[in-house]
């Protein structure tokens, strides 16, 4: 029925040229972050220099220099931790170091001091200790002795200790009663 033509040539099969593609957008760098899960205990010293997650135990001292460490819902910390920021959900009972700031949510709960340029503490939560928020304070390493200077009287001049008096009584200010 259909005869092909002995002089026809056939058509030749179109190329395709390759569609544009749309340029991808530049994959977001990955932060880096280690996460101790529930099931997880450690005892001894944690540092490096990644974010990290603790949603298990530890015991000792947190050190994570330029980043922070998030203690999650699960988490149970008896430690100091020293980082750049600082955020507890769950357990700590240790002295928090943060470079910038240090954020006690509404499930944390802390027992320890505070030392921060910046310190919130949500509704809820629970916290017993101190709170530093000098703006100059470095984080303190532990192996550090405290270094207060020495209370004063109002001339200026350090108050001599007596064998019975252990600290210079202060001054009542305006409105207060000397006993």
């Amino acid at each position: 029925m259909w005869k092909k033509k002995e002089n026809e040539t056939p058509a030749p099969t179109p190329v395709r040229e390759p569609e544009p593609r749309a340029s991808r957008p530049a994959p977001t760098p990955r932060t880096e972050r280690a996460v101790i899960g529930p099931t997880v205990r450690i005892k001894g010293e944690i540092s490096g220099e990644e974010d990290l997650v603790v949603q298990g135990k530890i015991e000792g001292k947190i050190e994570v220099k330029g980043r922070g460490v998030t203690v999650g819902k699960a988490g149970k910390v008896n430690a100091n931790i020293y980082a750049r920021s600082i955020r507890v959900e769950g357990k700590v009972c240790g002295d928090l170091f943060g470079e910038q700031e240090i954020v006690i949510e509404a499930e944390g709960d802390v027992e320890g001091n505070l030392v921060a340029p910046s310190v919130r503490l949500e509704n809820g939560s629970k916290f017993k200790g101190s709170i530093d928020m000098e703006r100059s304070t470095p984080p303190i390493s532990a192996s550090k002795p405290s270094t207060q200077a020495p209370l004063k009287n109002d001339d200026g001049r350090v108050p001599e200790m007596g064998p019975k008096q252990t600290k210079p009584s202060p001054s009542p200010g305006p409105g207060q009663l000397r006993s």
